[in-house]
C-alpha cells in the first residue's frame, strides 16, 4: 500500500491539475479535484484524522444538504432534483480539499501560481480570438464576444476572478518592478474581460475591485472611480445613422435617428425606418414625417396585402394600416405560437418562424386566428421565402432549403449532396435555385438535382457580411468582408461577377435596396447605457424571469419546487408575450427561492455569510503587504464578484463558476493553515 507521504504528494499533484484547468477544461478540472479528494480521504482513513482542517462550516453545509433533501422530497420531479442537488453538494468539499492538500508556503505558491499562469494563458487565447471578432465588427450584431471553450458569460466571470487576484497582487505589492508587472498582467486580463462584452463579468469585477480598495482603505481611489463612472455614463450615448446612396454607391444623403435604426424599407416615395426603441418612422428622403410609437421595440415590417406586418422584440406581430396623413396605425396584434425569429410575406401569406415551435403560416389577415402550423421545422432563427422554397437559417448559420407545395405550405427539406455548413451565408434565390457563400466561395444550390456548384468570382470579396435583393427587381447587392459594396450577377451559371460600387468603411447593421437607391444603417449601442435600458431584450427578459421566480416562490414558499430545470414550470407563469423559456432565472436569489423555497435560501445565505465571516477573520490576521494578504484580498473580492454577478445570472448553478468560488474559499483556509504552521515553527 502507498504511504501517507506518497498519498499526500499525489493529492497535491492532483490539485495542481485542478488549479491548471480552472478556466479551460472542466473534465480535467473535476478529475483533479475528485482524485485529490479520494487520496486525502484515504489518508484520513489511515488515521490522520486532522488532515481536513476545521473550518466551522460543516454544520451550515449540512443545513444546505438538508434543504436540498427537503426540496427533493416535495418536488414533482424527484429524480432531477436528486441529480441537480447531488451536483451542487458534491462540490462543497473543494473547500476542505484545497486546505487539506496544501501543507506549506512553497506548495501554496506553486498551487496558486499554477492557477494564475494557466488562467492568463486562457486570457491570451481569448484575446486572440476576439481580435478577429473585433475586426469583423461582430460585436455590433451579437452583443457578446466569441465562444471559446466556454460561453462568453461564463468566460467573463472566470476572467473577472483572474483579474481580481491580479489587482489584489498589484495593490498589495510594495516592490516597484513587481507592482508594474502585476499591473501589466491585470490589464491583460482586463482586456480579455472587456472582449467578452458581457456585463455580468463587468459587474463582478467592479464590485470586487471596490472590495479590494475598501480592504486596503484606498478611499480616495474609490471616490475618483465613482466620479469617473458617473462622467462616463453621462457622456455615453447610442449612435444610429441611416445612409442613402444611388445604385452606383455614391452617398446622396444620411441622417441620424434617436432610436436604433434596425432596418430601412421603402414605400412609393417614402422610407420606413424600424428604429427599434424609437418606434416606426416615415421619412421623405431625410425628413421625418411621422412616428408610430410601438408597444415594444420594433425590428422590421413586411408589406402584407394593403397592410403591413410589424415584428416586435417581445415576439408580438402588429397589423398596421397606413393613413396618408397620420402615417402608420395599429389595427391588430397577435403572437406566433413560440419564440419568434422572423416574419416574411409571400403569395399573400405571412410566414413566421419560431425557434421552438417551427413555422406558422397565416393565410390572410382575416384568418389570423386560424394559422397552419408546421412544428417539424424547428430551431430556425431566420428565413427567406420564395414562391417555391424557404431558406431556413439556424443559430449557427447553417442553412436548410424547405420545399413548398402548390398552395405555398412547407412540405419537406431538400437533402443536398453537399451539406451546407455552419457559418454559411444565404445570398438570394435565383431562378428557383439558392445562392450561398461558404467554404470561401459562392455556391449555387439546385433543389431539384440536389447538386451544389461552386461559382468562382471575378474578384475576392473575402466573404459576405450582408446581402440584399433590391425590392421589385432581381438586382443583388452585397457588402463583402472587405467592407466594399458590390452589385452581384451570375454569368452563364458558371461564375459570379462582382461590380464594386464603393467602400463603406464599416460593416452595416442592415442593407436594403430599391430600384433607385441603396440604404444601409450603422448603429453603435453603448454597453454602459444598456445597464439601464429596460427596452433591451436581455434586461426585459430578466425582469420577466425574476417576476416568475417570485410567483413560483409564493406558490411554494417553504421548500420550493425542487432543485430542477424550471422550463416546464416557467410556461405555467409566463404571459402571452413572454416567449423566452428558460430553465433558470438569471438571478441566484430568485432562482433559489423558486427551487429550494424559504428554508433553502436561508440555509444558503447562512452558509455564504459564515464563509465570508471566516475569510474576513483570516484576512485580518495576515500581515500588511504579505503574499497571504494579497490572496485573501483576492479571495474576498472573488466572493464579492460572484455575489454581484449573481444578481443577473444564476451562477450558483454554473459548475465552473461555483467551483471557482469554492476554490477561493478553500484558498483562504489554506492560507490560514500555512500561517498557523509557520507560527508553530517559530
Amino acid at each position: 500500500m502507498f504511504s501517507i507521504s506518497t498519498l499526500k504528494k499525489t493529492a497535491f499533484f492532483s490539485l495542481l491539475l485542478f488549479a491548471a484547468t480552472m478556466t479551460n477544461a472542466l473534465f480535467f478540472n473535476q478529475l483533479g479535484y475528485y482524485a485529490a479528494l479520494v487520496f486525502l480521504s484515504v489518508v484520513w482513513i489511515k488515521g490522520e484524522k486532522d488532515i481536513f482542517p476545521k473550518t466551522g462550516l460543516g454544520l451550515f453545509m449540512l443545513l444546505f444538504l438538508f434543504a436540498e433533501i427537503m426540496a427533493m422530497a416535495f418536488s414533482d420531479n424527484k429524480i432531477q432534483a436528486l441529480e441537480f442537488g447531488f451536483k451542487r453538494v458534491i462540490l462543497l468539499p473543494i473547500v476542505f480539499t484545497i486546505a487539506a492538500g496544501i501543507n506549506d508556503e512553497k506548495q501554496l505558491k506553486i498551487f496558486f501560481f499554477t492557477y494564475l499562469v494557466f488562467a492568463l494563458g486562457s486570457d491570451f487565447m481569448y484575446i486572440g480570438f476576439s481580435i478577429e471578432y473585433f475586426l469583423k465588427d461582430l460585436y455590433k450584431f451579437t452583443s457578446e464576444g466569441p465562444s471559446v471553450l466556454l460561453h462568453p458569460i461564463t468566460t467573463s466571470e472566470l476572467t473577472s476572478f483572474t483579474a481580481l487576484f491580479l489587482f489584489a497582487l498589484f495593490i498589495n505589492e510594495s516592490r516597484n518592478r513587481w507592482k508594474m508587472a502585476w499591473l501589466v498582467l491585470f490589464l491583460i486580463s482586463f482586456v480579455s474581460l472587456l472582449a467578452t462584452f458581457k456585463r455580468t463579468g463587468w459587474i463582478g469585477l467592479g464590485l470586487g475591485i471596490l472590495v479590494i480598495l475598501v480592504l486596503n482603505k484606498n478611499y480616495k481611489i474609490i471616490a475618483l472611480g465613482v466620479m469617473i463612472s458617473i462622467v462616463m455614463i453621462f457622456f455615453s450615448k447610442n449612435e444610429s445613422r441611416v445612409f442613402i446612396s444611388d445604385l452606383n454607391g455614391k452617398q446622396i444623403a444620411s441622417f441620424e435617428t434617436d432610436g436604433l435604426a434596425y432596418k430601412v424599407q421603402t414605400g412609393e416615395d417614402e422610407l420606413f425606418v424600424s428604429d427599434f426603441n424609437g418606434g416606426l418612422k416615415i421619412y421623405e428622403k431625410d425628413t421625418l414625417k411621422s412616428v408610430l410609437e410601438t408597444p415594444a421595440p420594433i425590428y422590421e415590417i413586411e408589406k402584407w396585402g394593403d397592410k403591413y406586418a410589424a415584428f416586435l422584440s417581445d415576439s408580438r406581430i402588429l397589423v398596421l394600416g397606413k393613413d396618408h396623413k397620420k402615417g402608420f396605425v395599429i389595427e391588430k396584434e397577435f403572437t406566433s405560437p413560440g419564440y419568434l425569429g422572423r416574419v416574411r410575406v409571400e403569395r399573400g401569406m405571412l410566414y413566421a418562424v419560431d425557434s421552438d415551435s417551427g413555422i406558422t403560416v397565416y393565410r390572410s389577415i382575416n384568418e389570423i386566428d386560424r394559422p397552419l402550423r408546421f412544428p417539424q421545422f424547428r430551431r430556425g432563427i431566420g428565413m427567406i421565402v420564395d414562391s417555391n422554397y424557404i431558406n431556413l437559417i439556424y443559430s449557427d448559420y447553417s442553412q436548410t432549403t424547405i420545399r413548398l407545395d402548390s398552395t405555398g405550405f412547407p412540405l419537406d427539406t431538400v437533402a443536398y449532396e453537399t451539406k451546407i455548413p455552419q457559418g454559411s451565408s444565404f445570398i438570394s434565390f435565383i431562378g428557383g435555385r439558392s445562392l450561398f457563400y461558404f467554404n470561401k466561395a459562392f455556391q449555387l444550390a439546385d433543389p431539384v438535382t440536389r447538386k451544389i456548384i461552386p461559382l468562382p468570382p471575378n474578384t475576392d470579396c473575402k466573404g459576405v457580411a450582408y446581402p440584399t435583393v433590391a425590392s421589385g427587381t432581381d438586382s443583388i447587392y452585397i457588402v463583402g468582408m472587405d467592407k466594399n459594396l458590390y452589385n452581384l450577377t451570375i454569368r452563364g451559371d458558371s461564375a459570379v461577377y462582382l461590380d464594386i460600387r464603393g467602400n463603406l468603411g464599416f460593416y452595416p447593421f442592415s442593407l436594403t435596396a430599391s430600384d433607385k437607391n441603396i440604404f444601409y444603417t450603422d448603429i453603435k449601442k453603448s454597453r454602459l447605457l444598456s445597464f439601464f435600458d429596460l427596452t433591451g431584450e436581455s434586461n426585459r427578459n430578466r425582469l420577466v424571469m425574476w417576476r416568475i421566480g417570485w410567483e413560483i416562490f409564493k406558490d411554494n414558499p417553504f421548500f420550493g419546487v425542487g432543485d430542477i430545470d424550471l422550463a416546464g414550470i416557467f410556461k405555467e407563469y409566463n404571459r402571452p408575450y413572454e416567449k423566452e423559456i428558460k430553465g433558470h432565472l438569471h438571478n441566484n436569489f430568485f432562482h433559489l427561492l423558486a427551487t429550494l423555497g424559504g428554508f433553502g435560501i436561508i440555509s444558503i445565505l447562512l452558509l455564504l455569510y459564515m464563509m465570508l465571516l471566516r475569510m474576513y477573520k483570516i484576512f485580518k490576521s495576515t500581515q500588511q503587504k504579505s503574499f497571504h494578504r494579497a490572496l485573501l484580498m483576492g479571495s474576498l473580492a472573488c466572493f464579492a464578484s460572484f455575489t454581484g454577478a449573481g444578481l443577473t445570472e444564476f451562477n450558483f448553478g454554473d459548475h465552473e463558476i461555483i467551483t471557482m468560488v469554492w476554490f477561493s474559499v478553500g484558498l483562504s483556509f489554506a492560507v490560514a493553515k500555512v500561517s498557523n504552521n509557520l507560527m508553530k515553527e517559530k
